[in-house]
């Protein structure tokens, strides 16, 4: 791999670690000051601006990738020290991590329509599963280390001023990029080169397949991120260290998958490796609510964390090999949103669902739904 490669990577990499503290430490906030409703908005509003992502997308498309995804983590820095600062109340809250999530929302397509540029078609699947990598550091990594700054000195203040460093250091990786030209030379008008973006997903069978697919699994799947506080404090009585605990061992299973297919996955079918990884992180939901013991439920996530890191290489890897350069932004765009439509359905349904049938039963309904969607993926084979 490139070092400009090997330089997105590491960028990625750090600031997802803040991420991952973060998200942990407002989730444990929110539990204790606002409960399973608290809980809820909180998620929903980091997720509701990924609706953005075709525009998002074009902004990808037309603007050099280095300047547009520096100035977002730097931004993303100012907005977590202001967090951290203030500790605001709920309201205040909310809106300042719907900015957080709207930055996102503009590096993301920016960042993975790089990996098609900097590295050969053949090491495309290797490629994406180093670059996973980076994500599944904010679940393996992130979540325990959050747990341990919030239970120590300086508690939430000093947890999200690291993550607001984490973004500083990001954008100084970043400075290592070589200049990509954009995909894109950005005649149409912004809404009409969205609008471009969102036919070719409708008219491609392939790609309308991919993204019914995603809404989908993220849809059942992201009721985890609701259930598991709840599951691990209020019916196993594991504390949050117990939480931070199961949470990372989501990101330790997508670690180890990440790091097997960086090996594994050259000359595998990303269709295939897709499917199985569907099952997988079904079977893990549905163990997890099955789970008796806190030693259970850490097994089960890793087995839902592997899922979904094979997920993500089997998506991207299919999107780069059926989409042209000058669309990558956008379709990566509306990958992500409809990914967000998923999870912003199951924040506003898991609080509820978790108050009427309890953390066990949401974990059950999420994991037996994700197999079901398993088959009929696998019946279509995108």
């Amino acid at each position: 791999m490139s070092p400009a490669f090997r330089a997105l990577c590491a960028s990625r990499a750090v600031s997802y670690v803040g991420d991952g503290i973060t998200t942990t430490v407002l989730v444990l906030l929110a539990a204790h000051r606002d409960g399973p409703a608290g809980v809820s908005v909180l998620l929903l509003a980091n997720a509701l601006p990924r609706f953005g992502g075709p525009l998002a997308g074009v902004l990808a498309d037309r603007l050099t990738a280095r300047w547009l995804m520096t100035r977002c983590e730097l931004a993303s820095a100012l907005v977590i020290a202001v967090i951290a600062a203030t500790v605001p109340p709920l309201p205040v809250l909310v809106g300042l991590v719907a900015v957080a999530g709207a930055l996102a929302t503009v590096r993301g397509p920016a960042g993975r329509s790089l990996v098609p540029v900097l590295v050969e078609p053949a090491d495309r699947a290797p490629a994406n599963a180093l670059f996973g990598l980076a994500l599944t550091l904010k679940v393996a990594v992130g979540p325990g280390l959050g747990g341990l700054l919030a239970a120590g000195p300086g508690g939430i203040r000093t947890a999200l001023a690291v993550d607001a460093a984490t973004f500083v250091v990001s954008a100084l990786l970043l400075a290592r990029l070589p200049p990509v030209a954009p995909g894109h030379d950005g005649t149409a008008g912004v809404w009409a080169e969205a609008g471009a973006g969102l036919r070719v997903v409708a008219t491609h069978r392939r790609l309308r397949t991919l993204v019914i697919a995603l809404f989908l699994v993220v849809a059942f799947a992201a009721v985890d991120n609701v259930a598991l506080v709840f599951l691990t404090g209020d019916q196993l009585d594991a504390g949050p260290a117990g939480y931070g605990v199961a949470a990372s061992a989501f990101g330790v299973g997508m670690l180890l998958a990440s790091v097997a297919c960086t090996r594994l996955a050259r000359g595998r079918s990303p269709s295939t490796l897709l499917v199985l990884a569907v099952v997988a992180t079904g079977a893990g939901t549905l163990a997890t609510g099955l789970a008796p013991v806190l030693v259970v439920v850490v097994a089960a996530q890793v087995v839902a964390g592997a899922g979904n890191a094979v997920e993500n290489i089997g998506f991207d890897t299919l999107v780069q090999d059926l989409v042209p350069r000058p669309l990558l932004g956008r379709v990566f765009g509306i990958v992500g949103t409809a990914a967000q439509l998923g999870a912003a359905l199951a924040y506003a349904a898991g609080g509820v669902l978790v108050d009427v049938v309890g953390a066990r039963a949401t974990f059950v309904g999420a994991g037996a739904a994700t197999l079901v969607i398993a088959v009929l993926l696998g019946a279509r084979r995108p």
